[in-house]
């Protein structure tokens, strides 16, 4: 089923442009051993009743897609009647809507060269505004990349997250929109991040966040 949010100026056919497919893009196919590391990991947090089959390629990036939809799902249906919505965006919509920003443990894999990396400074940001005219509410975000430090070619890799960073970010986020719009007592803001040592330094000369002056360590809300 494809859904349409339309509303404020928005268009965006769910699994068009931009793709839903490319939250985030990662690899194609699961022919190594971190790609299928990943994408069992992705398992326990997908919907319930969602299959997945070995028998067929399997990108993590569409398995990803369903953790974060579902994730989205189950926390954003409380929110009854109001209907909420999870739209991916290239650009931020305007200045009425609600910013939140937030931070996460993610990997990246070059698409030109292979090589892999760790970074404790993924970063999201979301826009989101309701409309009480239509009981219709949207949640949209964009993801930021990094460039490989091997190739420096210029071009952002979309980051691969981990499922336990979606459930916290969109965990984070549901209590913002919660506290914005149904008078939630500002709750505690989980900062945790999946445990590991990135190799390198971040490089603010490759990061997407940095270059827009927005990879500032901070979990910011307007």
């Amino acid at each position: 089923m494809m859904l349409i949010a339309q509303d404020e100026g928005i268009l965006c056919k769910l699994g068009s442009t931009p793709p839903i497919a490319a939250l985030p893009p990662g690899l194609t196919t699961p022919t190594t051993l971190g790609s299928l590391t990943l994408l069992n990991e992705l398992v326990p947090f997908l919907p319930y009743g969602v299959p997945i089959t070995t028998s067929a390629p399997v990108s993590p990036s569409q398995t990803m897609e369903l953790v974060w939809h579902g994730e989205f799902d189950r926390l954003f249906a409380q929110y009854f009647p109001h209907t909420w919505y999870l739209v991916p965006t290239f650009f931020p919509p305007s200045e009425r809507w609600r910013v939140f920003k937030d931070s996460a443990k993610v990997r990246f894999s070059c698409q030109e060269c292979g090589h892999g990396w760790t970074s404790m400074k993924g970063r999201v940001i979301f826009w989101f505004h309701l409309n009480y005219t239509t009981n219709s509410g949207y949640v949209m975000f964009k993801l930021y990349g990094q460039q490989c430090q091997k190739c420096k070619n210029g071009s952002y890799e979309h980051a691969m997250w981990y499922p336990e960073e979606v459930v916290k970010v969109i965990g984070n986020v549901y209590n913002r929109v919660g506290q914005i719009f149904y008078g939630f007592v500002r709750p505690p803001l989980r900062i945790d991040r999946r445990q590991g040592k990135p190799r390198n330094q971040h490089n603010a000369e490759l990061c997407q966040a940095c270059k827009e002056g927005l990879c500032k360590e901070e979990w910011s809300f307007s």
